[in-house]
C-alpha cells in the first residue's frame, strides 16, 4: 500500500506523529510520550492552558478510534508504531501558516509562548523537548501551542537541550530582523527555512545587535564544538544529585531567553507603506464608505465572513471593520513587513480583534509554494487558506502597473481561490495612477477600467461596479465563478 500524502502525517519525531485519519487529526504517541501527556492530563494545569488558548486541546482517543487509527498509521506512514503506542484525538487551529510568512511580531509572540509554556511545565515536572517555531500557530494573532508531542518528562539538568534550537528559529531570526530593513522572516527564507545558524545570523545583524554580549554569548553556545555537547549529558550527575539546584538553573535559562526576546523587539520596519495609516488621499467620508462596501459584501451571503481574505490590508483598517461590523474573521495579507508590525501593535491587546484577524507576509501574485520532503511536507498557501470571500482594495494598480502583471493574470490570481471578490478600483485617471505611470517610461500595459470588467466577466458569472470611494475610484463585486477551461 503507498504511503500517505506526507501533509498527512508528521515523520521527524520518531517517538511520536501527528496523523490526519478521516479528516481528524491524532497524536500517536510512543510509551515515553504517552507519560508525559498522561501526567500533563491529570494536572490543573492542563485545563488552564487550554482554557487560556495556550496549549490546544487533546484527549486520548477511545479504543476502538486508537486501534483503527494505529492500524491505517502502520499501512500507510511508511513508519510502524511503536509498542504500547496511544492515541490522543487532537483539536485543529482554523489556519497553518509558517515561520517565514509572519511578521516579527508573530515570531516574537510565539517565542515568549514557547518560554512561558516551558516554565509552565517545569514547575510540575514536564519540558520541552524540542523549541521548534513550527510548534506554534496562530487563532488570530494569538500563539497557541500544536505540537504536544514535544512534552516530555523533565530529566535533571541545569540548561535545556533544545536552547540551541530556540536562539536558531527565534533569536536569531528577531536579532536580524530587529534591523530597519531585513526582517524575521527574510531569515527564515535565507535559512532555506530551517532557522538561522548563529554564524550567519553574525553576519547578518544590524549594527547595534552586533554589540549585545548577552546575544553573542547565546549564540556561541550554539557552535558545534565538543564543549558544547548536549547538556543533559555534560551534567546529568550532578544535576541528578541536586535537582531542585538544576530546576533552578534551567528555570533561570529560560527566563534569560525570554529577557532576550524582549530585548530584541523594535520599532516597525522602515518600508514604503508603514505610513499608510494617515491615508491622506482619502477623505474621512470616503475611508469609512471603502470599509462599509467591504462590510457589505462580506455580509451579503451567509458564510461569506467565516474566513475573509483581505489583500493588500496594511494596517487592519478594513480588517477591524469587517470584524466589528460583519462578524468577519480575516487574515491580513500584505508584502510590507512595517505595515504588519503597525496593525500587531494596534490590534494585538484589542480583545474583540486580537483573536479574529492574523497578519500575513505574502504577495498574491508571488505566494508560498509546496516545499520540503517531496514538495509536500509544507503545502502551498492556496491549500492551506481556503478564504469564503476575498477584498482587494487599492492594490491591482500596483500589482499591473508597479510589477507589470497583465489584468486577467492579476484577476486570475484572486480567482484561483474559488471565493466572491470585491475589488477597489484606482481607474487610469487616479492622481496615485498617475504618478506610477510616470515613473516608468514607455509602459505599454493595458490599464482601465474596461480592461478590469473584461477580465472579471471572464471569470465570473456576475459582476457589478457597487459605487464609488472617490471621484477615480470604483468598487466592484464578482462572484459565482466560471469554469477557468
Amino acid at each position: 500500500m503507498p504511503a500517505a500524502p506526507i501533509g498527512s502525517v508528521s515523520f521527524r519525531d520518531p517517538e511520536n506523529a501527528a496523523f490526519c485519519h478521516e479528516g481528524v487529526w491524532y497524536r500517536i504517541a510512543g510509551p515515553v510520550s504517552t507519560q508525559a501527556l498522561t501526567v500533563l492530563l491529570t494536572a490543573p494545569l492542563v485545563g488552564q492552558l487550554i482554557s487560556d488558548g495556550s496549549l490546544v486541546e487533546f484527549a486520548p482517543a477511545p479504543a476502538e478510534t486508537a486501534s483503527e487509527v494505529l492500524r491505517a498509521y502502520a499501512a500507510t506512514s511508511g513508519r510502524e508504531p511503536q509498542l504500547g503506542s496511544s492515541v490522543f484525538a487532537v483539536a485543529t487551529t482554523p489556519l497553518i501558516t509558517y515561520p517565514w510568512e509572519w511578521p516579527n511580531s508573530l515570531l516574537e509572540a510565539a517565542a515568549k509562548l514557547t518560554l512561558t509554556l516551558r516554565l509552565r511545565l517545569l514547575e510540575i515536572g514536564l519540558d520541552l523537548k524540542d523549541a521548534s517555531a513550527l510548534n506554534v500557530q496562530f487563532v488570530g494573532m494569538n500563539p497557541v501551542f500544536i505540537d504536544i508531542g514535544s512534552i516530555e518528562i523533565w530529566r535533571p539538568n541545569p540548561s535545556w537541550n533544545a536552547a540551541r534550537q530556540f536562539i536558531e528559529h527565534f533569536i536569531n531570526p528577531l536579532a536580524v530582523g530587529a534591523g530597519q530593513s531585513v526582517t524575521a522572516a527574510d531569515a527564515w527564507e535565507l535559512s532555506r527555512h530551517r532557522g538561522l545558524k548563529s554564524d550567519a545570523a553574525r553576519q547578518l545583524l544590524p549594527k547595534g545587535k552586533r554589540r549585545s554580549l548577552s546575544l553573542r554569548l547565546l549564540q556561541a553556545t550554539t557552535r558545534p564544538v565538543a564543549s558544547n555537547a548536549p547538556s543533559e549529558t555534560k551534567f546529568a550527575e550532578r544535576a541528578e544529585r541536586n535537582k531542585d539546584l538544576a530546576l533552578k538553573a534551567t528555570m533561570g535559562l529560560t527566563r534569560k531567553l525570554l529577557k532576550q526576546v524582549a530585548r530584541l523587539h523594535g520599532a516597525a520596519h522602515s518600508t514604503t507603506w508603514v505610513d499608510y495609516g494617515s491615508r491622506e488621499h482619502y477623505g474621512t467620508e470616503d475611508l469609512l464608505r471603502k470599509s462599509d462596501f467591504a462590510a457589505d459584501f462580506v455580509s451579503a451571503a451567509s458564510g461569506r465572513g467565516d474566513l475573509v481574505l483581505d489583500v493588500g490590508g496594511n494596517d487592519g483598517f478594513t480588517a477591524a471593520h469587517l470584524v466589528r461590523n460583519a462578524g468577519a474573521n480575516v487574515i491580513v495579507l500584505d508584502a510590507d513587513a512595517g505595515a504588519l508590525d503597525v496593525l500587531y501593535s494596534g490590534i494585538s491587546n484589542t480583545t474583540d480583534l486580537a483573536g479574529r484577524v492574523t497578519p500575513i507576509l505574502g504577495d498574491i501574485t508571488n505566494l508560498f509554494p509546496a516545499s520540503g520532503l517531496l514538495d509536500n511536507e509544507y503545502s502551498p498557501f492556496t491549500a492551506r487558506v481556503q478564504p469564503t470571500a476575498i477584498t482587494c482594495q487599492a492594490v491591482l494598480h500596483h500589482i499591473v502597473i508597479t510589477q507589470g502583471t497583465p489584468m486577467g493574470f492579476a484577476v486570475e490570481a484572486l480567482a484561483r481561490f474559488g471565493s466572491p471578490v470585491q475589488i477597489e478600483f484606482a481607474n487610469e485617471d487616479d492622481a496615485k495612477v498617475k504618478m506610477l505611470l510616470s515613473q516608468i517610461p514607455n509602459w505599454q500595459g493595458a490599464y482601465s477600467t474596461e480592461v478590469l470588467l473584461a477580465a472579471l466577466n471572464a471569470r465570473f458569472a456576475n459582476v457589478e461596479v457597487v459605487g464609488t470611494t472617490s471621484p477615480t475610484r470604483i468598487v466592484v463585486n464578482a462572484w459565482d465563478q466560471l469554469d477557468p477551461r
